[in-house]
């Protein structure tokens, strides 16, 4: 049988949230990204006859972490988790941080640290398939609450993304684009804002992204090389302008 390249699916769990399951069918392997919950996770790999090799942690909320002992209680595995969360990430084994590469069967991730959201989030950049798993940094047409972090470190680190290859898909751990699309078509209302996207880019996206819901499919994941020209907060050219829509859409 010929080898068939790896896939990523999305298990929807909570309201908005998904686990990713990076499948590699030539092994009946699978690679477990942000499990806030395991029922859903741990099923899915025993109907598909799937063995854990690996769990992914982004951060430190619980709608990230929360089924991380339940799921490895039921499939024992390596767990990965951001070394500046190690206080608050009782259920890992390995702490990961900024240059370290995570080598899980066929994946090779490089680890961004990616501060803002909280000030120990990382995200992980799979090169060979031009992956990013970027957790609660970067959201379709939008980006993460700074919980922890400051506005200069949320900016910065989305300039990091940004000079990612223009074809890196984006998988978010959220489904937030809708909500976004309605902010991002009040920003353009506005007679002051100093953020303008590409409008025309925008229409074809929201056509796109509400049929795609209405079929109940995912916006996930984003493709880096749209979001480059609609996203307002990847458009913000300064940190002053970024402060100034994070602070509009904190009141949306």
């Amino acid at each position: 049988m010929a080898n068939t390249r790896p896939r990523v699916e999305l298990i929807p769990i909570f309201e908005d949230n998904y686990v990713f399951c990076l499948i590699d069918d030539n092994n009946q392997e699978a690679l477990v990204i942000d499990p806030g919950e395991s029922s859903k996770t741990s099923n899915y790999l025993k109907e598909n006859n799937l063995k854990l090799t690996g769990v992914l942690l982004t951060h430190h909320h619980n709608d990230h972490v929360g089924g991380v002992r339940s799921l490895i209680s039921e499939h024992p595995a390596p767990v990965y988790a951001p070394m500046k969360n190690k206080s608050q990430i009782g259920s890992a084994d390995t702490w990961v941080a900024e240059g370290h590469t995570v080598r899980v069967g066929p994946f090779e991730f490089q680890v961004l640290e990616l501060p803002g959201h909280t000030l120990g989030h990382v995200a992980y950049w799979e090169p060979k398939f031009k992956w990013l798993f970027s957790g609660d940094v970067l959201f379709g047409l939008g980006c993460g609450r700074l919980f922890e972090g400051t506005y200069e470190q949320a900016y910065e680190s989305l300039q990091r993304i940004k000079k990612l290859p223009e074809e890196t898909l984006v998988y978010c751990t959220h489904e937030y684009t809708e909500s976004n699309l309605t902010f991002c078509n009040m920003l353009s209302n506005l007679d002051d804002s100093p953020i303008t996207g590409d409008s025309e880019e925008l229409e074809m996206y929201a056509n796109q992204l509400l049929s795609r819901r209405e079929m109940n499919l995912p916006s996930v994941p984003l493709k880096l090389s749209v979001e480059l020209r609609v996203n307002p907060f990847l458009l913000a050219k300064s940190v002053a302008q970024f402060t100034y829509l994070r602070d509009l859409r904190n009141k949306q």
